[in-house]
Parts: C-alpha cells; structure tokens; sequence
C-alpha cells in the first residue's frame, strides 16, 4: 500500500515538473515574441520618423528654390545657388511628431563617384594623393578590373583568379560597388590608404563636381585639370569670390580669349565643363532616427537632386 503511494507521489511530482517546464517553455516563447515584436514596432515607428525627416528637408530644400533671398552678400550668393553650404544650412535635428531625428546633408559634388570615374581619373586621384605613381596605377587598374563585367585583368590590375592565389577573403564582384566599404577587399588595398582616400570618395550622385566646394584631391582629378589651374580655383575661393563659369578660372589674354593651361585651347574647358559644374545639384542625406537610447537606429540615406523649381529624390537606401 506504501509503495503504490510513494508511486503516485514520484508521478504527481513528475506531473508537477512536465508542466512546470511546459510553462516556462511557453513563457520563453512569449517573451521572444513579445521582444520581436516590439523590435519590428520600433523600427516601424524609426523607419516612419525617417521619411517625415526626409520629407520636411525635401519641402526646405524646394523652398530655397522657390525663394530667392535678397539683402546679405551671403543672400545674393545663394541666390546663384541656393543649397549652399548645404552641410551646414540643412544639417541638424529635426522635430518629427515629439521625436528627434538627425539629418546630415553632403554636396555629392565634393566627392568622386568610385562607380563613374574612369581609369585615368581614378590613376590621378590616387597618384595626388599618394604621391606614387606605381601604386596609384594597380589601385586605379584593380578598381577598374572589379568594376567591370569581364574576367581579364589589366596589366597591373586583378581579377578572380589573382584573389583566390592571395587567399583574399573577398572576390570582384564585375559590377558597380555598393558601398564605399567594399573598396577595403580591392586588390592593393590598405588601411591607410582607404583611411586616405574615403572621405573623397562615395557610390552615390552623379559625376559632376563643384569647383567651388570639392577639395583638392576630387579637383586635381578632374579631366584637363593643372597645377596652374587648380591654384587659380584656390586662389579665387580664398579670395571669397565665386566661380560662375568653368571658363572663369582660365586667365583672359588679348582679344577676350581665354587660356587654358599650356594648349591655349578650348579642349581643356571643354573637358572640364563636362565634368565640373559650379552649384550644388545633388545633395546625399544621412538621416538617423532612434525611439530610444538603447533602440537600435534606423539609418537612411537618400540622395536628391536639385531639378528647379522642384526637387527629386533619385535614390533611398536603409
């Protein structure tokens, strides 16, 4: 009789602990759930906080070019352009239904599309920057040779085959790069040279570049660009005056004719012109949003470009 008691105790007791352990099974389950759940709400609420962001910059943006400012020198300026110092004028915090989300806004036109710049351009930059025309070339030559659709290396290029021998843990992809991250796997790549070069460079925009915001090393890349020439651009941005035309930074010899450089032509304009442009026509902003300290932000970047009197957002990335 004792023993069928302890019996039914020890089933009762496992009993006990098959539904204690189901319990807390279903507890962990929803736990997970709930915690997903409020995971996919916030990004919910972070990813509709970054679009109001965008839209109320996108709604300045038109303004200013709807609006010409009078008064100021600084006015009559933006008047010719009215996104000037975009980085500055439309950077910042902005109030989204009681939530604050950080908008950065960049001139595309102060940096070198990695995806557009061809060879000779690429071999330039590099070539100022470094200061080493061997490595300037097998940098130019390999971000060439992983942007293009073949399999065939340049001389001082790589492809596949030259990538799997050095056991590198990326291979060219023989498209356009995503991110500007990706140029770390090129062939010849290092950190110090990326650390260098990143900052002028982005996957985004057009290829136009502003003569009078883009640095030195996107200047001197430029197509037909000279030391002579680029110090004149220095000289008239230091100066406080703005370049109005790609012809306005040649000097004028009698008669009214300008000359460009050494050829004393009118193809080192031309080839500048095509490259070059004199106001901000595409703006990339980086919009930031987050519900809470310990939330997760929601990034998006979206690039918008300047189609007076409208505004035209070209792309959007999270």
């Amino acid at each position: 009789m004792k023993s069928r008691r302890g019996v039914a105790l020890l089933a009762a007791l496992w009993l006990v602990v098959a539904i204690a352990a189901v319990a807390l099974q279903f507890s962990i389950e929803a736990h997970e759930r709930r915690t997903i759940g409020l995971l996919a709400s916030e990004r919910g609420i972070q990813r509709a906080a970054a679009m109001g962001a965008l839209a109320l910059t996108q709604a300045r943006l038109e303004q200013a070019l709807r609006v010409a400012p009078t008064g100021t020198r600084v006015q009559v300026l933006r008047s010719s352009d009215p996104w000037l110092d975009a980085d500055s004028t439309y950077s910042g915090p902005v109030l989204v239904d009681s939530m604050v989300v950080d908008v950065q806004a960049r001139d595309l036109g102060e940096k070198l599309n990695i995806n557009l710049v061809n060879e000779t351009e690429l071999q330039t930059f590099f070539s100022f920057l470094l200061g080493d025309y061997s490595k300037s070339t097998q940098l130019a030559q390999s971000i060439m040779d992983w942007r293009d659709v073949d399999s065939m290396p340049r001389p001082s290029g790589a492809e596949r085959d030259a990538y799997i021998k050095a056991e590198m843990l990326a291979l060219p992809t023989n498209g356009p790069f995503r991110e500007i991250e990706e140029l770390q796997n090129v062939m010849g790549m290092t950190p110090e040279i990326y650390a260098a070069a990143s900052p002028y460079l982005t996957t985004h925009g057009s290829d136009q570049v502003n003569l009078n915001t883009a640095p030195v090393p996107v200047l001197r890349s430029l197509p037909g660009m000279t030391d002579a020439t680029l110090n004149r651009i220095l000289q008239m941005r230091s100066q406080g005056r703005r370049i109005t035309s790609v012809e306005s930074i040649f000097p004028t010899a009698q008669g009214g004719r300008r000359i460009a450089g050494q050829l004393g032509g009118q193809i080192v304009i031309n080839q500048i012109n095509a490259r070059a442009t004199v106001d901000t026509r595409q703006l990339e902003l980086t919009i930031t949003s987050r519900v809470g300290p310990q939330a997760t932000p929601t990034k998006l970047i979206a690039v918008i470009a300047n189609n007076k009197p409208q505004t035209v957002v070209l792309s959007k990335q999270w």
